[in-house]
This record gives structure tokens, C-alpha cells and sequence, in this order.
């Protein structure tokens, strides 16, 4: 069935209809569709806005087309977010470093309202939530609830106190380093050095754990990941939204398992990512089975309850070579399966280990 753009809809296949045709035509069991169909389906971090901001790129229109992975962009959109199920996406907001201190924080306030705007528009499929019962809501009335983060804390350097205001109870949660290193604290990356965390970043963290905003620790270097948790508040979990694991991909931007078990001890979950040179060695031969490895590890050193999925789709990223975009992702639930794994933990990894965090960190009524 397609639902048809009307007022107010989005133009996208609905596979509810018949989960057989989408099976056949990826080649997987009609089980894998349905179950993806039937789950919670939560992207922890999609960087749809970066070419939304850079090329004037139109996420509500569908940019399916090819046969092949799209290098860098073009993964996703709000009807192929649709198309594939998704229940719940994170919209990251990333900061520019190289835009001036006193900038940046009305740079990301109008960012925000871009994205109220554009998700405005299409109020039958997309619902703008904070919360766990929001998404709820928007679960419950088949609409795609979108979340709002922040990538790169430095936006709010000069302001720390705005956190506390409409700005904290719009962003759920929080990058607290990209990939430059800040005021605030080190990036993993080699384009900035890891003293540590600063007084501000702790500030910060204390800030973000008083407003009830989600603290993520993904591109933080090791110093500053620990840093930042020696300063987070023990009853508010942390997370790592899109990361590998440096036991399957020695990488710099990959987490060891000292980390996987800090977050998991703390009750939080790590996001694994789709990026082929940091789930593989080899960037043209990596196979969407690397996702699952990076998340078994996790599994098997933080637990069940710690694995998530945060793609980093449209973060300039080149997906494996086998999931060509998001529509594509009963062919990950179908490597799930024929690894042998229940059901119960698919549908945890895919999406009801980051609602349970939500739930503790942002309940909503």
C-alpha cells in the first residue's frame, strides 16, 4: 500500500500491509519484517540535519533511488524513516566549532526551530517529543516521534545557566564533545587532545543531570569519558549514542570494555554506529554482519539491557556495503535471527533498552 501525500502526509510505502512483498523483495523471512514492523525501533543518532543545514537538502521528500550505498549522505528522510518502520529518531544537532563562542547558542536556538517547523508540517506522521510518555503518544497514534539533541555542548560555553530554561526541556539529550575538543572537556578524535574534563564540563554535567538531560559520552576522549562520569549524579544514566567497540575495531573513535561496563554498571546503553572504517579495517568489503558483531560484544560485556543502535545515517558516514539506507533494516533483524538470537533481545537492542533509559532519566506525563 503507498500512502499518498495529502494535506498533511507523507509520501511513503507502508509495509504493514504486506510485510511479504517488502521480505521478497530484500530477501528475508516474512518473520524479520514483521517483527521490525511489530518492534520498538529507536535511531539513537541521525545526522539528517547536516545536510539539511549544508546543501538545503528536502527531508520530507523520499531520495530513494540506486543500487548501491550512498557514500557520506542521502541515507535517510522523514517517508524512508517511515518506510522502515522507525518508532523513534533522534535528530542531532551538531555544532559548529568554528562559529564564534558568543554564536553559537542562538545559532542552535534557531536550529531548534527549524526543526519544530519543519516537523510541524507533517503533524499525521511526525510528533516533536521530549519525553518517554510523549513517545508513547506518538507511538500509540502511528507517528514517528522525533527527538532533539545536541552535538557538541560548546554551543552553550557561554551560557551554561540556559540549560535550566526552555532549551534544556527541548534538547533530551546532549553530545558533550564532537569531534574538536572545547572548553568543556577532550575529544577522542585526532584533531583535538584529551586533558580531561574541565570545571565547566563538570559544571555542565551537573547542569544536564539537574534538567533531566540525557548526558552522552560518545566521540569523548578517555580521560574525559571518566571525568565526565566521576561527575555525573549515580541516579541518572549515561549513554553513548553511536560508537564501535575497540575489541572488534581497534579504532580511535571506538570504546573499550572499561567503558561499555562503566555505562552498563550505571544502567545506560551504547549505540552502535553503521560507519564501515570503524566497524571494519577494510572500507569497501565491510558487511552489515560487522553491526552485529560490534553489538554482540557489547552484549556479551555490559549485558542484554546495554546494546543499542544509533546509526550516525547522514553523518557523512558510508554504511556497509550490504544495507544500502533505512529502509533496509530487515536484513539486520534477519542476521539477528539466524545468529540465534530471541526475540525478546532484538527487540531490546532495537529499541526498548533506550526507552527504558529514557523512561528513568525523562518519564513525562
Amino acid at each position: 500500500m503507498i500512502v499518498k501525500a495529502a494535506t498533511a502526509r507523507l509520501a511513503f510505502r507502508d509495509h504493514r500491509a504486506d510485510p511479504a512483498t517488502w521480505a521478497a523483495s530484500l530477501g528475508v523471512s516474512v518473520g524479520a519484517c514483521e517483527l521490525l514492523l511489530d518492534a520498538d525501533f529507536v535511531d539513537l543518532h541521525c545526522d539528517m540535519e547536516v545536510p539539511v543545514r549544508l546543501f538545503g537538502y528536502r527531508a520530507d521528500r523520499n531520495h530513494a533511488g540506486g543500487s548501491r550505498v550512498r557514500p557520506l549522505l542521502g541515507h535517510t528522510d522523514y517517508p524512508r524513516l517511515r518506510e522502515a518502520s522507525l518508532t523513534g529518531v533522534v535528530a542531532d544537532i551538531a555544532t559548529n566549532p568554528l562559529r564564534p563562542q558568543a554564536n553559537r547558542l542562538a545559532a542552535t536556538r534557531r536550529n531548534i526551530e527549524a526543526i519544530r517547523t519543519r516537523v510541524a508540517a507533517w503533524p499525521d506522521d511526525l510528533q516533536l517529543v521530549t519525553d518517554r510518555a510523549g513517545y508513547d503518544r506518538a507511538r500509540a497514534a502511528g507517528r514517528l516521534a522525533v527527538f532533539l539533541a545536541l552535538q557538541g555542548a560548546n554551543a552553550l560555553s557561554a551560557d551554561l545557566a540556559s540549560l535550566q530554561g526552555e532549551l534544556g526541556a527541548a534538547l533530551h539529550r546532549i553530545t558533550l564533545v564532537h569531534l574538536t575538543s572545547s572548553d568543556l572537556g577532550g575529544t577522542s578524535s585526532p584533531w583535538g587532545s584529551d586533558r580531561g574534563i574541565t570545571d565547566k564540563g563538570r559544571e555542565l554535567v551537573w547542569r544536564c543531570n539537574e534538567s533531566r538531560v540525557l548526558v552522552d559520552l560518545a566521540h569523548a576522549g578517555r580521560a574525559t569519558f571518566f571525568g565526565a562520569l566521576d561527575a555525573h549524579t549515580d541516579d541518572v544514566p549515561p549513554i553513548v549514542s553511536h560508537t564501535g567497540v575497540a575489541a572488534v575495531r581497534k579504532h580511535w573513535r571506538n570504546i573499550d570494555d572499561a567503558q561499555i561496563r562503566a555505562i552498563a554498571d550505571r544502567g545506560g546503553v551504547v549505540g552502535v554506529l553503521y560507519h564501515s572504517p570503524f566497524l571494519a579495517p577494510v572500507l569497501l568489503t565491510c558487511s552489515r554482519a560487522k553491526i552485529i558483531d560490534h553489538l554482540e560484544h557489547v552484549i556479551r560485556v555490559g549485558g542484554e539491557e546495554s546494546a543499542a543502535i544509533g546509526t550516525d545515517y547522514d553523518g557523512m558516514i558510508v554504511p556497509p556495503r550490504d544495507l544500502r539506507d533505512v529502509t533496509h533494516q530487515p536484513l539486520l533483524v534477519q542476521d539477528m535471527l539466524d545468529r540465534g538470537w530471541p526475540e525478546t533481545r532484538i527487540r531490546r537492542v532495537l529499541g526498548l533498552n533506550y526507552l527504558r533509559v529514557l523512561a528513568a532519566v525523562r518519564p513525562g506525563g
